[in-house]
């Protein structure tokens, strides 16, 4: 299909397969200047098939190189998929942990019976070209207590120890992450648990991380009752602080706190670039969700990753914040005139000066933030279904006191994201619309201060 017959414009700014479907963001790391973003990738269905590993890589975070598919299911440990994982960067290579997953055939539930989680490493310098791969774990060197479902390892070094986590669910449908421990990177043993109650039947994705001399653990727990203005998605994200050294002491989760408060925003990585930054990107996307697949389909791809985020610890709330990555300002081509957004298919919004009352920003006829001074909560609605691809509504309720200083807004031809408060909350979701509808945007309220910037494209080639 050429552009030109495409129903809807494909993202300028956020990173998606050109054909077929994307999902979780693996092996993020920066070597020698050259940030890599892997993901979990099916080249040729945009609903989903055989899941390989695909790669960008950037210097900027505006010019990117796509060499397509990085890994494929080749070992008999792997031949259901090579599913998520991380990259570790040490000796000038890239060590690649991920989990092989292997689906039997026969009469099997798969979370007790027919399946094998093997953990498996490869290196690269470039990825591009990947070593042999080598299995360094399988399902019987797990504890006895889990089921078959055990995945996504994100390794690191510390004070001469690494270190890999694992997210799992245990056979009495108890989320939770068991941590190994190794002096080689090869050779893993077992160490403990890390785990909190009533947080769902299986913990995705776990990210173990410090912000300064704080400790988070970020996980994807699934099985959480949803809330009114908590865990509105059918699975969550979001993090742990930590009340005592984890690598240590498995049962000091303190508070968890979700990373986004949108429709989409699922299995979140974090790395450490060379300027000591810690960075995160997204899945922008949401498994198993009521709402099905995106309107994309039509066009022969779906989803796309998120902005790339610096975290940040507020001490003031005791929470992490979120910011753009600093590259993303120059996106920004010129200044412009809100009521003049038609020209421009990309645009970031910056208000603040607030003045409590309730306000409603419309975005084309198709979506709507609204705020209500009365039950102090932020609504975001499709007031078009179809373009939100059966989307309906999401709420965040800001804490007694608590008032909405700034919000910064970038819309793509598909997408929304949202960073209010600095990035203390955000909202992140896909929107579609007709590439040869014209963006508008009206406000009902009182904002003093609001300035718009059209933005300029990403630049990809093919590798």
């Amino acid at each position: 299909m050429s552009l030109k017959d495409k129903k809807y414009l494909t993202p300028r700014f956020h990173l998606f397969p050109t054909a077929g479907w994307l999902n979780d963001p693996n092996g993020l790391c920066q070597l020698d200047g050259v940030h890599h973003i892997f993901f979990q990738y099916s080249p040729d269905n945009p609903k989903g098939g055989e899941k390989d590993w695909g790669h960008y890589s950037t210097k900027d975070f505006i010019n990117y190189e796509f060499s397509g598919v990085f890994m494929k299911p080749d070992l008999p440990e792997d031949i259901s998929g090579v599913y998520s994982g991380c990259a570790y960067v040490e000796d000038n290579k890239m060590y690649i942990y991920y989990t092989g997953n292997v689906k039997h055939p026969g009469d099997y539930d798969y979370i007790l019976e027919g399946r094998e989680s093997n953990t498996i490493l490869v290196t690269s310098k470039d990825g591009i070209a990947a070593s042999e791969k080598r299995v360094l774990l399988r399902s019987q060197d797990y504890p006895d207590s889990l089921s078959l479902h055990v995945r996504d390892p994100k390794v690191w070094c510390q004070d001469g120890v690494y270190y890999m986590t694992l997210g799992a669910r245990t056979k009495k449908d108890e989320g939770c992450v068991i941590l190994f421990k190794s002096d080689d990177k090869v050779n893993w043993e077992f160490s403990h648990f890390i785990e909190k109650a009533d947080y769902g039947y299986m913990w995705e994705c776990p990210d173990l991380f410090y912000v300064g001399d704080k400790q988070f653990l970020s996980v994807s727990p699934q099985g959480v009752e949803a809330q009114e203005y908590r865990f509105q998605n059918i699975y969550q994200s979001g993090y742990f602080t930590a009340k005592a050294d984890l690598l240590a002491d498995g049962k000091s989760l303190g508070e968890f706190t979700e990373w986004d408060y949108g429709f989409d925003f699922y299995a979140p990585q974090t790395y450490v670039d060379e300027n000591k930054r810690v960075i995160l990107i997204a899945w922008m996307g949401m498994p198993d969700a009521e709402y099905g697949h995106d309107i994309s389909i039509e066009d022969g791809w779906q989803h796309m990753l998120s902005l790339p985020r610096e975290l940040v610890y507020d001490s003031k709330s005791g929470k992490l914040i979120q910011k753009p990555i600093a590259e993303i300002k120059e996106l920004r081509e010129r200044k412009i005139d809100i009521k003049n957004l038609a020209d421009s298919d990309t645009y970031e919004l910056d208000l603040s000066g607030f003045g409590q009352d309730d306000f409603t920003i419309q975005f084309n006829k198709g979506f709507k933030v609204k705020y209500s001074k009365l039950k102090n909560d932020l609504v975001f609605s499709f007031t078009d279904t179809e373009l939100g691809s059966n989307r309906t509504s999401r709420k965040l309720k800001f804490a007694e006191g608590e008032k909405i200083e700034n919000m910064k807004i970038y819309v793509d031809t598909c997408s929304i994201e949202i960073f209010i408060n600095d990035g203390l909350y955000t909202f992140t979701t896909k929107y579609f619309k007709e590439k040869d509808v014209k963006n508008t945007i009206s406000i009902e309220g009182n904002i003093e201060n609001i300035e718009a910037y059209s933005l300029k494209h990403f630049n990809v080639v093919m590798k």
